[in-house]
Parts: C-alpha cells; structure tokens; sequence
C-alpha cells in the first residue's frame, strides 16, 4: 500500500510540472496557426584564409606605342619611347616590375622604368593606385620590318608584381 501511494504521489507530481499548449511560457506567434520561435544559442567568430590579391585596371585596354623622340646620351639613332599609366590595387603592400618579349628583330636596346622610379603601391587600403611604366628603345632597326605600316607589334610587355623581401 505505501508502494501505491508513493507511485500516486510521483503521478501527481509529473502532472504539476506539464506545460499545456495554451500556457504563457511556450512562446508561440499570436494565436492559431502559431509556431515555434527560435532561440539563439550559441555566436562563434568565422575566419578565413585570405591569399595575396592584385588587381590591374582594364589590363587588356593597355598598350605601348612607341613614337619617334631625339635620342640622348649615348643611346643610338633611331630611338623610341612611350608610357603607359595603370591603376592597380592590392590587399598588400606591392613591388611592380615589367619585362619585354620581343616580336622579330627590330628591337634592340632598350629600357624599361616606372616613371619617377615608383613602382610600389601600398595595398593597405584596397584603393586604386596610379603607377606609370615606361618603354625606352635605341638603336633600333626600322629597316627589318617586312613593311612599312602605322602600326606593327615588336613586343610584348608584361607586368609583374611581388610582396616586399622580408617580414
């Protein structure tokens, strides 16, 4: 009989600590049909790789064409020069260079250089930043063109780009 009235006791117990749909502490959205609202349990922080990144503004719109100028210094007639002014942008601080394939025997010397001898940007804004490289060309051989045209290519430039030696 004590057995039977501590179960009676447990029963009654279990059924005090229910919870009915139409109580205050089940958290529902104004009256029927209602639904359950999440509640947040957890924030974490989220993290992630980030490689370099280097961006040249309209790269394929770029050119050099060579004109035409007075030769100086020791450098041999005929010489030529242009520059061409780019926009780039970097997530680090960045070291631009520049190298030049040569199409055909027409180019000799030459020079290549960053006008004002600026060829780093600082990349901590992510901003666009003006740079201007410059193609130099002496001694040139003008007479081994196949014809004589307003425009033939004698090269390819290519712009490189580095992260600064050391920390």
């Amino acid at each position: 009989m004590v057995k039977k009235s501590i179960i009676a006791i447990a029963v009654l117990a279990l059924l005090v600590t229910t919870v009915h749909a139409g109580s205050p502490a089940i958290k529902k959205d104004g009256d029927w049909p209602w639904t359950y609202k999440s509640i947040n349990l957890c924030t974490m922080p989220v993290f992630m790789e980030v490689g370099h990144y280097v961006q040249l503004k309209d790269c394929q719109d770029r050119k050099i064409e060579l004109v035409q100028v007075d030769c100086t210094g020791d450098r041999a007639f005929p010489c030529y020069s242009d520059c061409e002014t780019i926009e780039v942008r970097a997530n680090f601080p960045a070291i631009f260079g520049a190298t030049l394939a040569k199409d055909g025997p027409i180019i000799t010397d030459y020079s290549i250089y960053w006008d004002g001898d600026d060829n780093q940007i600082n990349g901590s804004t992510g901003d666009w930043e003006t740079l201007k490289v410059c193609l130099d060309t002496w001694n040139t051989e003008i007479w081994k063109a196949a014809t004589a045209v307003a425009k033939i290519q004698v090269g390819t430039l290519t712009i490189n780009v580095k992260p600064p030696d050391g920390p």
